[in-house]
């Protein structure tokens, strides 16, 4: 630069040579300048690359060490560290491709972002896989409402009945025990009842197989058992809950109260496995009611019927105390499983005995399983085979002992050495007291049998000449046999002038089943669809047999239940009930780039329930999903991983209303209206009323949903609404009895709607290495009401009363009116004094002179609507119901290091019970009018009624409840035997408390004949169990 400028000095006066130079000066300078912007450029494109750092974690929360990073569209990339971190250099405006082994992979644009923490979600959750009626689903392709519940969220403890694993787990499902009484009935409600006179029990489908779900009661006694029964609970994989007409729809005429699809475990290809399961209880009685002792019975006898005093005994006799014992029990299941790619297995056997809170009740069951999984034509075919067996032995408790434990005299002795006609018991001579409950326990023999096997096996062949193309043959079976016999000798005080009964009564439930199904799929790429079909053909075949004896007059006691023989009176007679259920069916799937999903589904079914004008019914469905996470703007968000918006319409069908009811028929009559011819006593049939034009009951329903997930699936959930309208719903309603010598038909004459709304949480709060803390929440509001009634048109029609009670004949509590919920309380409303207390009968509180209702009821109405004075039928008013409007279920899961911990919290609230216990027993009069002087309860002192006063809202109560289900912990030893055995131990409660304002023994009822009505109930048990799991 220096020669330049010397040369130009020099040469200054020299125009040509200068303007030579500077041409030359001026090349150089831009070289100079362009070096420089290219350096610049350089530097530019050097600031514009972004650096990145982040954490890659699973939807546990735990590091994933090797994870791919990658620029996509280059081969710039990375892999994180031991603890999931990493750091990479990228272009402005790149997009981050993260993957790893097993799960999905994400793709997130960079932005101005410097740090991305990335969650994974396991690619086996997002290809989880649901049953649904005739094959299965991803999960994330369902549009219908259904919920899958896995062994690991079972409750825990001596669970008899395979129902009760998921009580409280499901929104919208309620799991009722009718008594505590070992596998006693239980009644399921799915978003609650459809029906009055009809079934309302879900349809079970087990392994593919749909079973009888009629309760086990041959020859009508009053306490049957839980068909389910037969099941090993230790045997069950999943319960998958399809609760709305979309996705129930494809079961058409058994799809109205909801399906409960059960699969039980099954082998993988491996090493064969041998597991141990055992348990322990020791199960106590958690309440008794409160009546007077001895003392204080005497006192109110010498007050309220002094002439009585001399009819009491001596002693101090606690009824219920001689009733109740403490109920062990043991529980012991083996199992063995394994296979190879071709064969894998699962067998099975269990053994349990439980004893009730009772003194003689129990039940006990053996069972069996095999399930075999086959594989053969180079994949192309699939043979599935399950058998299920058992045999259950049970001893029920005397109808009525639990009401006289608590009206039998406190001071009279359990035994009277001086008398040995009632087998050494204290009885009073009249007929009409009430009956020694310890005798009546001890001296009743009454037993059941039951014997059931389902089984199918299964061919599903993938044709190799038609991809995509499969075909799936079923062939099912359900055999189901019992025995009932009970003993009642001539020395019961109940039988003293009938010297003994003999009753036995059999049955046999079978049905056969034969399926068939094509199912189509296919890709279709180039519009980002996919699509399956399936279409098929069912044929079940049912028949049930109940044959019944009954023997009276016994010549001797000698040889119990099979002292029949030598009887001067008998009466034997059978009922035979076949019937054929046919169907078509078929469904569409399809899917649009992952974002949009469509199914339909049809059904057409032809039942033999039916006359033949009305024997076929269509039931279809549609349903439409939209999966927002799947777009865009979502796919790829760490805190929304899942997002899906559903809608469903479909009308399903419920004919389970018994068999030949639109025939004419025949009832047998009752044993005092037989003909004698001889020494032989010949029963009478009369005939029964009937509509030759009875159809199916409809159900049309409408859901709407929406499902999310929150930061990589650790938090899931979904909100429901639905609406159910049941058209020709069917009720027996009273008629003039005319030729028909009966005055109730069964008829379809009504229409019901009910609605609501259900939540559902499941979450992983705490995910570490050494803890771990799942809950799962849900919440369900329901609410009926009874529309219309199309064969009443009478204005002066009240409704329909329902809810018989124990006390006086023919008192009804209940009603099924319009406008109201089904079964509602209808009572008078009674009236209070200043203190808030009751007022007492046989006093003239409105000063008229006269003694009667108006003194205590409220004045509601007269003929014409307002007040009249008078207190009579048309002043009872509907006073709530016993159905809750809401129910919620909470369990909690904890696991650390070695240690789980579980517990599960139900509650119902809005639900009313009766406490017939109390208006039956409760008024001071039975110690002057009964044939002997009758025990009470307590809470006599609470209103000081003299004579019963049965329709009186006072003993209706507000029976809302918190309960803790179960809790348990456990430990796991992992380092036995050289790592060759996995054991835990752990200790269970069950039933552990109650909160609740309802008075009476258990807030929760589900009466034999009425929801909500308190009297006699076998009471649950306070348990607690200790066992072992093995593994080898």
């Amino acid at each position: 630069m220096s020669e330049v400028y010397n040369n130009l000095l020099v040469n200054a006066e020299k125009p040509s040579r200068l303007y030579s130079v500077a041409k030359h000066l001026t090349k150089k300078c831009y070289k100079l300048l362009g070096l420089a912007l290219v350096f610049c450029l350089l530097q530019a494109q050097a600031f514009a690359q972004t650096q990145v750092s982040g954490k890659v974690t699973d939807n546990n929360g735990e590091p994933l060490p090797g994870a791919t990073i990658l620029e996509k569209g280059t081969n710039n990339g990375t892999a994180t560290a031991a603890d999931g971190t990493y750091t990479i250099t990228v272009q402005s405006g790149a997009t981050l491709v993260i993957s790893f082994v097993g799960y999905a992979a994400q793709e997130i644009a960079v932005g101005a972002q410097t740090t991305i923490n990335v969650t994974l979600i396991d690619d086996a959750s997002l290809k989880e896989v649901v049953v649904v009626g005739y094959g299965t689903q991803k999960k994330s392709d369902v549009t219908g409402v259904v919920t899958k519940i896995d062994t690991d969220k079972f409750n825990k403890g001596p669970i008899v009945s395979p129902d009760q694993l998921i009580n409280g787990k499901v929104a919208g499902v309620q799991v009722q025990s009718n008594s505590g009484e070992p596998g006693g009935q239980t009644k399921v409600r799915i978003r609650g009842g459809t029906s009055v006179n009809a079934s309302n029990e879900p349809l079970y489908v087990i392994d593919g197989v749909p079973v009888d779900n009629a309760a086990v009661n041959p020859g009508g006694f009053q306490d049957g058992r839980n068909p389910l029964n037969f099941l090993n609970p230790n045997d069950i994989e999943s319960f998958t809950v399809l609760k709305d007409a979309s996705a129930t729809a494809i079961y058409g005429s058994r799809g109205n109260n909801g399906v409960i699809i059960i699969t039980t475990k099954r082998g993988k290809a491996g090493q064969g496995k041998l597991s141990y399961n055992n348990w322990f209880s020791f199960s106590t009685i958690a309440k008794k009611v409160d009546v007077f002792n001895a003392d204080e019975f005497r006192a109110i006898v010498q007050a309220q019927a002094p002439s009585r005093v001399s009819e009491l005994g001596t002693a101090n006799t606690n009824w219920q105390d001689e009733l109740y014992q403490v109920g062990t029990g043991q529980s012991h299941n083996l199992g063995f499983s394994g296979g190879t790619k071709t064969l894998s297995y699962r067998a099975s056997v269990g053994y349990l005995k439980q004893d009730g809170i009772i003194k003689g009740s129990s039940s006990e069951r053996v069972s069996l399983s095999l399930n075999l999984n086959q594989r053969a034509l180079n994949d192309d075919l699939k043979i599935t085979t399950s058998i299920k067996a058992s045999q259950t032995n049970d001893v029920f408790v005397p109808f009525g002992v639990i009401g006289s434990s608590l009206v039998f005299d406190p001071t009279q002795p359990i035994t009277n050495s001086s008398d040995t006609q009632y087998a050494g018991f204290f009885e009073y001579a009249n007929d009409l007291a009430n009956k020694n409950p310890v005798a009546e326990l001890t001296l009743t023999d009454d037993k059941g049998k039951n014997i059931r096997s389902v089984g199918n096996i299964q061919f599903d062949y993938s044709l190799p000449f038609v991809k995509g193309l499969s075909a799936n043959l079923n062939l099912g079976y359900d055999i189901f046999t019992g025995s009932r016999a009970r003993f009642l000798p001539s020395t019961l005080r109940s039988q003293f002038n009938d010297n003994g009964e003999v009753r036995r009564a059999n049955f046999t439930r079978t049905s056969g089943l034969l399926e068939f199904y094509l199912k189509y799929s296919k890709e279709l790429t180039s519009i980002k669809s996919r699509f399956d079909v399936t279409g098929g053909y069912s044929y079940q075949d049912f028949r049930a047999e109940f044959p019944e004896f009954r023997a009276f007059n016994l010549s001797n006691n000698l040889l119990g239940p099979n002292s029949a023989a030598p009887a001067t009176m008998t009466e034997a007679f059978i009922t035979v009930e076949p019937n054929r259920l046919v169907s078509f069916y078929g469904r569409l799937n399809f899917s649009y780039a992952d974002k949009v999903l469509l199914t339909a589904t049809f059904r057409r079914d032809g039942s033999s329930r039916f006359n033949p004008d009305n024997q076929w019914g269509t039931f279809p469905s549609v349903a439409l999903a939209y999966r927002i996470s799947e777009e865009a703007f979502l796919k790829n968000s760490s805190i929304i991983s899942d997002l899906k918006i559903r809608a469903g319409y479909g009308i399903t069908g419920n004919q389970e209303i018994g068999n030949f009811q639109f025939l004419p028929r025949f009832t047998q009559g009752l044993p005092s209206a037989s003909a004698q011819f001889g020494n032989a006593f010949i029963n009478t049939l009369r005939a029964d009323a009937f509509d030759p034009n009875l159809k199916w009951e409809e159900l049309r329903s409408f859901n709407i949903g929406l499902d999310f997930g929150l930061f990589g699936g650790r938090i899931n959930g979904s909100i429901e609404y639905y609406n159910k309208t049941t058209t020709d719903l069917l009720f027996t309603v009273p008629v003039a009895a005319g030729a028909n010598l009966s005055d109730r038909v069964l008829t379809n004459i009504g229409e019901l709607e009910s609605s609501g709304v259900e939540f559902a949480l499941d979450a992983t709060a705490i995910n570490t290495k050494e803890f771990r803390w799942n809950l799962s929440y849900n919440i369900a509001f329901n609410r009926n009401k009874l529309l219309k009634f199309t064969a009443f048109n009478d204005p002066s029609f009240i409704g329909i009363l329902q809810g018989g009670i124990a006390g006086g004949v023919g008192n009804n509590v209940q009603i099924l009116q319009i406008g109201q919920q089904l079964n509602s309380f209808f009572l008078f409303k009674h009236k209070l004094d200043a203190n808030g207390k009751p007022l007492v009968d046989g006093v003239d509180h409105n000063g008229d002179g006269t003694i009667d209702m108006a003194d205590m009821y409220e004045d509601i109405s007269g003929p014409d609507g307002n007040p009249d004075g008078i207190v009579n039928d048309l002043d009872k008013r509907v006073v709530e119901n016993p159905a809750p409007a809401v129910i919620m279920g909470l369990t909690s899961n904890m696991y650390y290091k070695n240690f789980d911990f579980s517990f599960t919290l139900r509650a119902n609230l809005g639900n009313y019970v009766y406490n017939n216990v109390r208006s039956n027993g409760a008024y001071f009069n039975r110690v002057i009018l009964d044939a002997a002087p009758s025990n009470m309860p307590r809470a006599v002192n609470e209103t000081n009624f003299t004579t019963p006063q049965y329709f009186s809202d006072v003993y209706l109560e507000n029976a809302s409840f918190l309960r803790l289900d179960n809790i348990s912990i456990g430990y796991r030893f992992d380092e036995l035997l050289k790592n060759k055995l996995k054991l835990r131990a752990f200790v269970t409660a069950q039933n552990v408390f109650v909160i609740t304002d309802y008075t009476g023994l258990d807030p929760e009822i589900a009466n034999r004949t009425s929801d909500g009505i308190d009297n006699d109930i076998f009471p649950r048990a306070r348990t607690i169990i200790f066992g072992v799991n093995i593994d080898f």
